[in-house]
C-alpha cells in the first residue's frame, strides 16, 4: 500500500509535469503489473460455463484490480495510481448491444449478432439492459469497498467502431465501410449515446480521491477522465477515422472535459494527428508493442504529440530502446509506464529515474535535443 506522501508527491507530478507541462523535475513513471491487461488470471476457480452472464460477477468467482495487482506490489515509490475497475475482462458496451459474451481460455470475446447490413441497422441499441445494470452494481461495490490508495477507473469502454466490428464481425465491418458507411454511421450514433450514459453512471457513483480521479493506465488526473479507443480503425486508413467516428471523439471531450485522452498501439495509429486534431483532447496514450516499429522511429511521432498535447507512454514492449529515445523527449506532459518484471524493486526503480535523468530527477526537466 502507498502511503499518503507517496501519494501526494506522485499526484503533484502528475498536476505540475504532465498536466500543467511545466518544467522542473522529471516525469512521472510508473511501474505495472502487466498481468492486470490478462483480467481473466482474476478468476478464483476455473469457469464452467461456454457464455458469461452478469451474475457471474461476485466476489466468489473474480478478484478485483486491487486485490490482484495492488495489494502487496513490490514498488511503491514509483507514480502508478492503483486503481480498482468493472472485471475489464467483459466487452461492457458489446454485451450492452446484444453481444453474448463467450468464454475462451485466452479472453471473453464478444460473439457477432448481426449477419447482415439490414439487420445492423435494424437492431436495438441498447439491447441487454442487464448489464448497465451490472456496471452499475460492480462501481457501487467497488466504490463502497475501495482502500485508501485506490481510486475507481472506469472499466474498458470501446469506440463505437470497434463495437460495430463486434456487432458484425471485422470481415463484413470492413466491408460495410466501403459498401455501407452510412449505416455504420447510424448506428455509432446510437452506440455513441450508450458510452455518454456509461461515462455518466460512473461519475455518479465515483467521486474525487485525493482531489482527482484515477484511470486504469495509471494516472491521476484533476477531473473526470477516461481513455477512449477505436482500435479496430488501426487497420484502416485515417480518413476514415477522420471522416465517420471522429465527431463522436469531439463530443466524449465536450462532454465530459479536459481529461480525456485517446489510445493508441503502435501497430496501428497512423491516424494519430485526426486525433491530435479534436479540440481539448488532453493527450494521447500509445501501447507500444514488440510488433510495431522500434522506439527510434516513433520518436518524430512522440516529439509531435508533446509540442502539441501530452503523450502516455505504456512500454508493453521494447523497454531496452528507452535510453535511445528518453534523453530526446521532453518531460513535460509526458506520462511513462513501464513493466514490474523490468523494475522489480524499489532500487532498481531509483537506478532506472537516476539513469534517465540523473541524480537531481526531482528538480531537473530533460531537455529536447
Amino acid at each position: 500500500m502507498k502511503t499518503t506522501a507517496q501519494i501526494t508527491a506522485s499526484i503533484q507530478r502528475f498536476r505540475r509535469i504532465f498536466w500543467e507541462k511545466k518544467p522542473g523535475g522529471r516525469p512521472p513513471v510508473g511501474v505495472v503489473n502487466t498481468d492486470i491487461y490478462l483480467p481473466l488470471k482474476y478468476l478464483r476457480r476455473p469457469f464452467p460455463r461456454q457464455y458469461v452472464e452478469p451474475e457471474d460477477l461476485r466476489p466468489d468467482l473474480v478478484m478485483t484490480d486491487y486485490e490482484f495487482a495492488f495489494a502487496n506490489r513490490p514498488v511503491n515509490c514509483d507514480d502508478w495510481i492503483p486503481f480498482a475497475a468493472p472485471w475489464r475482462a467483459i466487452p461492457w458496451l458489446e454485451a450492452w448491444c446484444g453481444c453474448p459474451v463467450r468464454f475462451a481460455s485466452g479472453s471473453l470475446a464478444p460473439d457477432p449478432i448481426c449477419d447482415s447490413v439490414e439487420a445492423l441497422r435494424a437492431a436495438p441499441v441498447p439491447a441487454q439492459d442487464k448489464w448497465f445494470r451490472c456496471l452499475r452494481q460492480q462501481t457501487e461495490m467497488l466504490a463502497a469497498g475501495a482502500p485508501a490508495d485506490c481510486w475507481i477507473s472506469p472499466t474498458i469502454l470501446r469506440g463505437p467502431s470497434d463495437v460495430l466490428a463486434a456487432l458484425r464481425g471485422l470481415n463484413n465491418f470492413l466491408c460495410d465501410l466501403h459498401d455501407a458507411p452510412e449505416v455504420l454511421e447510424e448506428a455509432a450514433g446510437r452506440i455513441h449515446r450508450l458510452l455518454l450514459r456509461a461515462l455518466d453512471q460512473h461519475f455518479r457513483v465515483v467521486k474525487p480521491t485525493y482531489g482527482g480521479y484515477g484511470h486504469i493506465f495509471g494516472y491521476w488526473a484533476p477531473g473526470p477522465t477516461i481513455a477512449i479507443q477505436e482500435d479496430v480503425l488501426g487497420l484502416c486508413h485515417p480518413h476514415i477515422y477522420r471522416d465517420l467516428f471522429m465527431k463522436y471523439s469531439a463530443q466524449v471531450v465536450r462532454h465530459l472535459g479536459a481529461c480525456v485522452v485517446f489510445h493508441l498501439h503502435s501497430t496501428g495509429f497512423r491516424h494519430f494527428r485526426h486525433v491530435l486534431d479534436i479540440p481539448g483532447l488532453a493527450g494521447l496514450q500509445m501501447t507500444v508493442e514488440a510488433n510495431g516499429p522500434p522506439l527510434i522511429d516513433l520518436l518524430p511521432a512522440f516529439r509531435e504529440i508533446l509540442e502539441r498535447s501530452r503523450l502516455l507512454l505504456f512500454m508493453d514492449h521494447r523497454f531496452e530502446e528507452l535510453p535511445s529515445v528518453l534523453p530526446r523527449l521532453p518531460s513535460e506532459g509526458l506520462y511513462l509506464a513501464v513493466p514490474e518484471a523490468r523494475l522489480p524493486s524499489e532500487g532498481a526503480f531509483l537506478e532506472f529515474t537516476r539513469t534517465c535523468w540523473g541524480r537531481g530527477a526531482e528538480c531537473r526537466v530533460s531537455s529536447v535535443e
